[in-house]
């Protein structure tokens, strides 16, 4: 983990940097930094989920301001070395996020600072997402898209078309509005595609199966779609 003062410091700095070439980014930064500004180190440092978010904030922010400033020529090369869904998360859903208003920040915000973040099921997304890999597909997961678009990771297949997919349990998805949040959530951010799986835990290999189901969906799926299905 990296030491919350340095944290701190960049954040200022990436501020200053953004102001000229993209405003919005530059509040949104500021809006981050005012919420940690006049915590002590300590507390920072126990807050993983917290520190794990700013450091995917100042990464993210860092390479986005950085191609801004080159020339289109080196720009589409410097884009051409992505990933089909890294390209997804620079050039659609993270500018989404810094140039509109999310509805879910100061939700987030103090559940993170209050250690109400729990992350329990961050293991199983990250076993499912290597089941997919492994059966070909890509996935990205950035914390921001969990926290904020209903979405536990992204995901696409040989079509290299991006698909955001939201996992729960069968008993959360019947006792919740869980599904009908989940649409809204992608409307208010323009995604266009994604799925909402429910499952059940006592199924054997069942992150075998949501890997398949979603690398299967991300292909066959048309490019405007929010679907729903259950693995009992």
């Amino acid at each position: 983990m990296r030491n919350p003062e340095d944290v701190k410091s960049d954040l200022v700095q990436l501020i200053q940097d953004s102001k000229d070439v993209s405003p919005e980014l530059a509040s949104k930064l500021d809006e981050m930094s005012r919420w940690i500004v006049k915590k002590k180190s300590g507390l920072l440092r126990s807050k993983s989920h917290v520190m794990q978010l700013l450091q995917e904030l100042i990464e993210d922010s860092t390479f986005w301001l950085s191609i801004q400033l080159l020339s289109e020529e080196d720009k589409s090369a410097e884009l051409a070395e992505l990933s089909t869904l890294e390209m997804y998360w620079y050039l659609q859903l993270f500018p989404a996020w810094f140039n509109e208003k999310d509805p879910k920040l100061h939700i987030w915000k103090e559940n993170l600072m209050a250690g109400n973040f729990e992350g329990k099921d961050a293991a199983f997304i990250n076993k499912v997402c290597s089941k997919l890999k492994n059966c070909g597909g890509e996935t990205l997961n950035p914390f921001i898209a969990d926290l904020s678009m209903s979405t536990d990771f992204i995901a696409s297949g040989s079509q290299q078309i991006p698909l955001c997919v939201q996992i729960t349990t069968v008993r959360d998805a019947l006792s919740t509005d869980k599904q009908s949040q989940w649409q809204k959530t992608l409307k208010h951010w323009s995604i266009r595609r994604g799925i909402f799986i429910s499952y059940n835990p006592s199924q054997i290999q069942v992150d075998v199966k949501i890997a398949q189901y979603a690398l299967t969906h991300s292909d066959r799926l048309p490019e405007q779609c929010y679907h729903q299905l259950t693995i009992r």
